[in-house]
């Protein structure tokens, strides 16, 4: 007997890749819909890690917190240690998650500082944990007025970068910061002497400048050599780009790759930026203990009840 084939009809491939593709179409769907629906990670406080790990985890892991950071463990001048779970620094809570919220919450904030302008501040309201267990201090350092953010802003607006110089513009601002803007950060320290040695959060937009230079200023007061301070303040750069890549990608994509390339530059971050701070403090106080002491309004008492707060003697000096 002659054996029977069947014939194919030439559809029936097309029609079986069709369901491949379709079935696998509906497991990626699948796989997204789980990936959202996973229980975000706990959140790592380095206070509550073991010693040996916790400068690992500096940058705490918020889903939607972009560079935030703890300034526990670095070394002052005196042998002693930054606190753990003490100073915070960070770029804006806007996008925070439910989770975040639940994280911030459980870090026994007793202030926080936003430096944020009126219109950063319009435009990206900062997520906070409610109901409300910390007090709310607003600065506005380059405010709405401030002829840096006015020009960066009209940049933006009018697509215009062709003579922008954003690394001058950076250098301007840090000048500042330790010039005209002296009461704000004057406030700043006030706000962290309030606070007595309990947990204080400080940012601004990408955490790296205005909250940067806050940092900065109070480590050097704690004693932080200024080889680290510097180390501190540079750690910001991928952290602050990689939270506005999409606003980059966007700028790429609506002004052209040198409007993105000059924008990455001014969401960057550089040591000189913050020298040239140092640079002011020097040319305007005559040193940074003048400047703590007639621009900050510290006295020696006061800076040694702060070291006496936010310091503590490593374990194997006790």
């Amino acid at each position: 007997m002659h054996s029977q084939r069947r014939f194919i009809p030439a559809t029936e491939p097309s029609l079986s890749k069709k369901t491949l593709l379709l079935t696998c179409l509906a497991l990626c769907i699948v796989a997204i819909g789980m990936f959202w629906l996973m229980p975000a990670p706990a959140l790592l406080v380095p206070a509550t890690l073991p010693p040996d790990q916790r400068a690992d985890h500096r940058l705490l892991n918020f889903e939607g917190i972009a560079n935030f950071r703890d300034l526990g463990g670095y070394p002052t001048t005196d042998g002693r240690l930054v606190k753990w779970g003490i100073l915070y620094r960070s770029g804006t809570l806007a996008h925070g998650t439910d989770s975040d919220l639940a994280g911030l919450a459980q870090l026994g904030l007793t202030a926080m500082v936003d430096f944020r302008s009126a219109v950063e501040k319009e435009e990206e309201p900062d997520r906070l944990p409610q109901p409300l267990t910390f007090d709310v201090v607003e600065i506005p350092t380059l405010d709405d007025g401030n002829k840096v953010m006015v020009e960066i802003m009209q940049r933006i607006e009018s697509g215009n970068f062709g003579d922008m110089d954003p690394n001058r513009m950076m250098l301007d601002a840090n000048r500042q910061f330790a010039s005209t803007f002296t009461p704000q950060y004057r406030q700043f320290i006030r706000t962290v002497q309030a606070t007595q040695g309990t947990p204080i959060l400080w940012h601004c937009s990408a955490g790296k400048d205005r909250a940067g230079f806050a940092a900065a200023i109070l480590l050097r007061i704690l004693g932080v050599p200024e080889d680290i301070v510097l180390q501190d303040y540079m750690a910001s750069s991928e952290h602050a780009l990689e939270a506005r890549k999409a606003h980059l990608l966007l700028l790429r994509l609506f002004r052209g790759r040198e409007a993105a390339d000059k924008m990455a530059t001014l969401m960057g971050v550089e040591d000189a930026w913050l020298q040239a701070g140092f640079e002011e403090i020097d040319a305007q106080w005559g040193n940074f203990d003048r400047y703590v002491r007639d621009g900050l309004a510290l006295s020696a008492k006061d800076v040694q009840i702060l070291r006496d707060q936010l310091l503590e003697t490593p374990p194997t000096l006790k």
